[in-house]
């Protein structure tokens, strides 16, 4: 078969120069596909009969990636060839050792030889093969696909094209490619919440069948692949079919804590309020994981009250729950403080009355690196909530008192002072300890609400006074 798929020159070149080393080379999987879909992608699989000292030999800059004898190749879009050892270029551009990451600058290309055993995801493995057995060992029929970009020949052994164009995601060969790696389970919910695919029935199916066997995967792998199925176009489709197949239960179970349970002035229960906050969000990493897990505490902070159930400081139980979620899954620090913060601060009280100190407040709480951000999941929270108005009046009015407040160059923090705790200690006799810090606190309380009697001898004279 002879498709026609335009692909960038240099990886064209990579093929050529295995061929010319007397060795294929095929272009594999998730580019093909995102090549027919007509989507970006910026990474690169070449499948090869070569061995790694063999690709070595023939592109002396590949590094060993992974533990599958896959060689990386790095290139500039402007096809010049990475030197990829080179530690100096990794911190320039911003990669961590093991290139785990890459700029949008750069084409990663990752080289790997034919498997000849079992497949599975195993600490042993064998080369050898052909392309039509290195297909066969792949996860779903949209991945199984294969481009000689030299002679142009096209292989689709599982139609995995038929299946593109229908939009199904669907096993190779069989169902059993689950059993194989467990993970697969999840990667299919995320291509379908990056693709807006549906999967096919059996393959529904398994994924609930083998969902138990999430357990026994690395939090990490199951970290890289929430991570890419939130920040999917169509997350809220992947995120659901985690749900019904159980898969959830293995990787966030305290989600499910809301299922069924009902809000007495929403449409949906807990749960899905949850999944469809992560929907209409902005599409970063920290706000998804963020809108996801706003309400998570919900469950455990209810109680009936006279409307219905009532979840009294549900923002501060949800934060703190966020939290261990996050460091469980391996989250990194700085996300998973961000999405708490954000999380504790979400039901914050704005209205076409509030004083512009009220604003000056969130910002000292959160800081304006969050501050819209927080406003995003206001708005998240009131679609997913069933509101028609995304932005209501006291949100249009915080907005409003945000660009007024800019002119005040202040992120009305105790740093932002006109004294400090040195001052306080030296002018008033103090001793430095706790008693330093509620004073200058209680000068920062004053300050917010005017910002005019900023400076040091005002603030001195009301430490005094109210010492």
């Amino acid at each position: 078969m002879v498709y026609c798929l335009e692909l960038p020159p240099l990886i064209k070149d990579i093929c050529e120069k295995l061929n010319a080393g007397g060795f294929k080379a095929y272009v594999v999987g998730g580019a093909l596909r995102d090549m027919i879909l007509d989507r970006k992608n910026f990474d690169y699989d070449i499948t090869t009969d070569a061995l790694p000292h063999d690709i070595a030999s023939l592109f002396p800059d590949a590094i060993p990636y992974g533990n599958f004898g896959t060689m990386l190749v790095l290139r500039k879009k402007s096809d010049r060839l990475i030197d990829s050892g080179n530690q100096e270029f990794q911190k320039n551009e911003g990669l961590e050792p093991g290139f785990k990451n890459h700029t949008d600058n750069l084409i990663k290309i990752e080289i790997t030889p034919f498997r000849d055993d079992a497949p599975g995801r195993k600490p042993y493995y064998t080369f050898g093969g052909t392309i039509y057995t290195d297909l066969a060992r792949r996860d779903f029929t949209i991945n199984s696909i294969a481009l000689d970009p030299v002679s142009g020949e096209f292989i689709d052994p599982f139609g995995g094209v038929k299946d593109i164009k229908a939009k199904i995601i669907r096993c190779t060969g069989s169902t059993q490619r689950i059993w194989e790696d467990p993970l697969r389970a999840m990667r299919a919910a995320r291509f379908q919440a990056q693709l807006g695919f549906s999967i096919e029935p059996s393959t529904l199916y398994t994924l609930k069948a083998r969902a138990p066997e999430l357990a026994d995967i690395s939090r990490e792998r199951i970290r890289d692949e929430l991570s890419k199925l939130v920040t999917g176009d169509y997350a809220f489709d992947g995120l659901v079919t985690l749900v019904i197949t159980g898969l959830m239960d293995y990787v966030i179970p305290e989600l499910m804590e809301g299922m069924g349970m009902t809000h007495f002035n929403k449409p949906v229960d807990v749960l899905e309020h949850n999944l469809a906050a992560c929907r209409v969000i902005r599409n970063t990493l920290p706000l998804r994981l963020t809108a996801l897990l706003h309400d998570v505490a919900k469950p455990r902070t209810a109680f009936h009250g006279e409307k219905g159930l009532e979840f009294p400081k549900h923002h501060v139980a949800s934060a703190n729950l966020a939290e261990k979620i996050l460091a469980r899954l391996r989250f990194d620090k700085k996300t998973i403080k961000k999405v708490a913060l954000l999380i504790k601060y979400h039901m914050f009280h704005y209205t076409q009355e509030s004083p512009i100190s009220d604003a000056r407040r969130l910002i000292s709480k959160v800081g304006w690196e969050n501050i819209y951000d927080l406003i995003d999941i206001r708005v998240a929270d009131r679609l997913a909530s069933g509101f028609e108005m995304a932005i209501g009046k006291g949100l249009k009015k915080l907005l409003a008192d945000l660009e007024m407040l800019k002119t005040e160059h202040s992120d009305y923090r105790v740093k932002d002072l006109a004294v400090d705790g040195t001052d306080i200690s030296r002018e008033l006799g103090i001793p430095p300890g706790k008693k330093i810090g509620d004073i200058l606190n209680y000068l920062l309380e004053k300050v917010i609400e005017d910002p005019n009697i900023n400076n040091r001898e005002t603030l001195l004279k009301i430490a005094r006074n109210n010492l």
